[in-house]
């Protein structure tokens, strides 16, 4: 597969993910949010900020797939191994820990609330888990990727 080839896949893919959240934090997750309203109404008073919450969410997935675009952009120009690469990764490294705090934020908030709701526990307790494995991922592959570009400069540089 070609460089140019693997990044409109990569590309393809990045859209069919933003589109994906769009849906999910422009709709499902309002409609979502009106339903469990209606059915509880002790917790109605977390509807506005349930919603905040997961636009907050919302803003930071989508500054971590910015970030993915600019590296498949790098890819596509065949420049995999380069410093905006490693800069990119480190960047979605730190918006994924930044992530994994709001969704922290959000269980010690409910917590304090006294919010027992055990579905969405365990799914913010996987969010933080998830969110914190990506952001090392993420830093690991910023540190390969600039000892890649150094080696690979330092090649340039031999010949």
């Amino acid at each position: 597969m070609q460089q140019k080839e693997i990044s409109r896949w990569l590309k393809a893919i990045t859209i069919v993910l933003a589109l994906m959240g769009a849906v999910f934090f422009l709709y499902i997750m309002p409609v979502l949010a009106m339903s469990w309203r209606d059915v509880d109404e002790s917790l109605a008073y977390l509807f506005m900020p349930g919603l905040l919450y997961g636009w907050c969410i919302a803003v930071i997935c989508y500054a971590i797939l910015y970030q993915f675009w600019k590296v498949c952009v790098q890819i596509g120009k065949d420049n995999s191994f380069s410093k905006e690469n490693a800069k990119c990764f480190r960047n979605i490294s730190h918006f994924a820990l930044l992530l994994a705090v709001v969704w922290f934020a959000g269980i010690v908030f409910l917590a304090i609330l006294a919010v027992r709701q055990p579905g969405i526990s365990i799914f913010m307790i996987t969010a933080v888990l998830l969110s914190v494995m990506i952001s090392v991922l993420a830093a690991a592959l910023s540190h390969l990727i600039l000892k890649a570009y150094e080696l690979k400069q330092e090649n340039e540089l031999t010949i």
